[in-house]
C-alpha cells in the first residue's frame, strides 16, 4: 500500500519534469523551420531573413533568461509556502505559455510569442521543484532511486520532445497534422498533468507560510550565484570558467543546429526534429552508460580534458560537414560527449563544496546553464542573421576555448571533506 502511495504521489512529478523537458527541446526545432527562409508559416510574414534569425535567437533565448531570474524565486518560495502551491504555479505556467504560443503561431504575433516565452521561462521551475518534492514524499532509503527517475524522465523528454515533433507535424502521417499539432499535444499532456498534480499530490512537508520573508533581492539571487563562481581566485572559479564556456559553447550549438541543417541542407522541419531527437538519446547515452563507464578507469580530469576536446572536434567536423548524412552520423557522438563533459565539470563542481555548500555551488551550476544559454541564443541569432552558419562556428571557437583553459590550468587541491563518525 505504501508503495502504491508513493507511485501515486511521484506520478505526476515525474511527469512534470518529463514535459518541462519535451517543451525545451521541441520548440527549437518548430520554431526553426516556422522562421527559415521560405517558410509561409505566419510568424514569418513580413520579416526580412535577418529579422527572422534574431526573432528565433530571441524567442529561443528568452526562457532560459527568465528561468535564471523566475527559478530562485519559485525554489524559494516552495519552501514557504509548500511544494504543490508551486508546482500548481509551474504546470499551470506551462499550459498558458503553449495556449499564448499556440495564438502566436495562429496569429503570426512576434509579440505573442514572446510572451509565451516568457511566462513558460518564469515558471519553468518545475524541474528542481518538483526534485524537491520527490525528495520529500518517498521513503529515505528510496531517495537515490527517485532523484535517479526524475533525472532520467529529464533525459527522455530531450529524446520524446523532437521524436513528437517531427511525428506530429507529418500530415503525410494523418492529413490534419500540421505544424502546430505538437504545441496543441503539448498543452493537452500539461493540462492533465495540472489535474494529476492537484488530485494525486499531497504536500508532506508544509511550508513555513512566510511568504512575506521573501526579499526584492531574491530577484536577482541567480546573479549573485552566478558572481560568487568568479570573485575569489581558486577552484571554483577555475571550473566555472571552464564551464561558462563550455556552456554557452553548447548553447549555440543546440539552439541553432536546426537553424543550420534547414538552411544548408534544405533539411525539412520534421527531419530537424528527429535529428534533435537522435541528440537527446546522446545525453541518455552519456549518463547511462559512457559516465559510469569512465569513471572507473580514468580521473574526472583526464575525462574533462579529453571530453571537451573530442566535443570541439566533433563539432568541427560538423560545421563544415558536405553532407546531411555525414550531420546524422555526428550527432550522437557529439551529444554523448558533451554530456560527458558536463557530467565530468558537475564531479568537479561538487569536488568544491564542502557540506555545507554543496547547495550553493550546483546552484551556481543552474545559473550559469540558464544565462549562458539564454544570452548565446540572443547573440546566436543577431550573428545567423548577418552570416548562416556562425553560430554553430562560434560553438566551436567556444568550446575550443573551454579546452584550452582547461588545459592550462594547474589542478588546485581542493578543500577536504571532513570525515564522518560511524
Amino acid at each position: 500500500m505504501i508503495k502504491d502511495q508513493t507511485w501515486a504521489a511521484v506520478a505526476p512529478l515525474l511527469l512534470l519534469i518529463l514535459i518541462d523537458a519535451i517543451g525545451f527541446a521541441l520548440i527549437a526545432p518548430l520554431l526553426a523551420a516556422a522562421l527559415a527562409p521560405g517558410s509561409n508559416a505566419a510568424l514569418s510574414a513580413g520579416l526580412s531573413p535577418s529579422a527572422r534569425s534574431l526573432v528565433y535567437g530571441i524567442a529561443a533565448g528568452l526562457y532560459p533568461l527568465m528561468t535564471f531570474f523566475g527559478a530562485p524565486v519559485l525554489g524559494q518560495l516552495s519552501d514557504r509556502l509548500g511544494r504543490k502551491a508551486i508546482l500548481l504555479v509551474c504546470a499551470g505556467g506551462i499550459v498558458a505559455s503553449y495556449l499564448i504560443i499556440l495564438a502566436a503561431f495562429a496569429t503570426g504575433s512576434v509579440a505573442l510569442l514572446m510572451v509565451g516565452r516568457i511566462v513558460g521561462g518564469v515558471t519553468a521551475a518545475s524541474q528542481a521543484v518538483s526534485l524537491a518534492a520527490l525528495v520529500d514524499v518517498c521513503p529515505p532509503e528510496r531517495k537515490d532511486f527517485w532523484l535517479s527517475m526524475g533525472l532520467l524522465s529529464s533525459s527522455l523528454g530531450f529524446v520524446l520532445g523532437p521524436a513528437l515533433g517531427g511525428f506530429l507535424s507529418d500530415a503525410s502521417i494523418v492529413p490534419w497534422f500540421d505544424a502546430v499539432t505538437p504545441l496543441y499535444a503539448t498543452a493537452l499532456l500539461a493540462g492533465v498533468n495540472l489535474v494529476l498534480l492537484a488530485w494525486l499530490f499531497h504536500d508532506r512537508r508544509k511550508g513555513s507560510g512566510a511568504a512575506g520573508s521573501l526579499s526584492p533581492s531574491s530577484l536577482v539571487s541567480g546573479f549573485r550565484s552566478f558572481s560568487s563562481a568568479f570573485a575569489t581566485p581558486g577552484a571554483l572559479r577555475d571550473v566555472s570558467w571552464v564551464f561558462l564556456l563550455q556552456e554557452l559553447a553548447w548553447g549555440a550549438y543546440f539552439f541553432f543546429i536546426p537553424v543550420f541543417l534547414l538552411g544548408r541542407f534544405a533539411a525539412s522541419g520534421k527531419e530537424a526534429s528527429f535529428f534533435m531527437s537522435v541528440m537527446g538519446v546522446g545525453f541518455c547515452l552519456s549518463f547511462a552508460v559512457a559516465m559510469p563507464l569512465l569513471t572507473k578507469y580514468f580521473s574526472t580530469r583526464a575525462i574533462t580534458r579529453w571530453s571537451l576536446a573530442v566535443t570541439a572536434a566533433l563539432i568541427a567536423a560538423s560545421a563544415f560537414a558536405p553532407s546531411m548524412l555525414l550531420e546524422w552520423l555526428l550527432i550522437a557522438p557529439i551529444s554523448v560527449a558533451v554530456g560527458v563533459s558536463y557530467g565530468a565539470l558537475i564531479i568537479l563542481f561538487t569536488d568544491t563544496a564542502t557540506e555545507d555548500t554543496k547547495g550553493e555551488v550546483m546552484g551556481i551550476t543552474a545559473a550559469i546553464n540558464s544565462l549562458s544559454f539564454g544570452t548565446v541564443s540572443f547573440f546566436g541569432g543577431a550573428i545567423e542573421g548577418v552570416s548562416g552558419g556562425a553560430p554553430i562556428v562560434a560553438s566551436l571557437v567556444l568550446m575550443t576555448m573551454s579546452w584550452l583553459f582547461f588545459s592550462l590550468q594547474k589542478p588546485i587541491p581542493t578543500t577536504p571533506q571532513p570525515e564522518h563518525s560511524a
